[in-house]
């Protein structure tokens, strides 16, 4: 039975839409967060999108690559720097002694909290610039955003 991202629904046009629009406003959300000033990080956006995969369990790191975007060479370069400072590990998968995990660490979990505040802190500054009552309905879409894919989360797992 297939689940709900796995269907096929024919998306409306002002869906489509909303759906460029949301896409095309996140990297740029980003990108103006990361050019604001104040704290530096040891982190950079690269080193935090690894690190942000590894969150909730190791992964071996092909795997971590294709969901990084990034070629196995690329990764293993990034994955030998988050090493080398502490951040991440490679593992031996007791399944498969060929395989390597890449697993956080808990220098590397705090320092991607740290990663993540001062992005909050940022973004919040280019929120401010947005009227209160406009902040008021985007906090209303994003949490009903967020609630859908919670939603639809806990189906695809269900459906396991």
């Amino acid at each position: 039975m297939p689940t709900l991202i796995e269907r096929h629904v024919p998306a409306k046009t002002e869906d489509l839409e909303l759906a460029g629009l949301l896409l095309a406003t996140l990297p740029r959300l980003g990108k103006m967060a990361m050019a604001a000033g104040g704290e530096h990080s040891p982190v950079s956006a690269n080193r935090a999108g690894v690190m942000w995969q590894l969150r909730e369990r190791a992964m071996r790191s092909g795997d971590l690559a294709q969901r990084c975007a990034m070629t196995a060479p690329a990764l293993t370069e990034l994955v030998d720097s988050l090493s080398r400072d502490g951040f991440v590990r490679r593992l031996e998968d007791p399944g498969d002694r060929r395989v390597v995990l890449v697993e956080l660490t808990g220098p590397g979990r705090r320092e991607l909290d740290k990663y993540r505040e001062v992005m909050k802190r940022r973004v919040a500054g280019v929120l401010a610039n947005l009227p209160a009552e406009k902040r008021v309905r985007l906090r209303a879409a994003l949490s009903d955003l967020h609630d859908a894919i919670e939603a639809m989360t806990k189906e695809t797992a269900n459906a396991r």
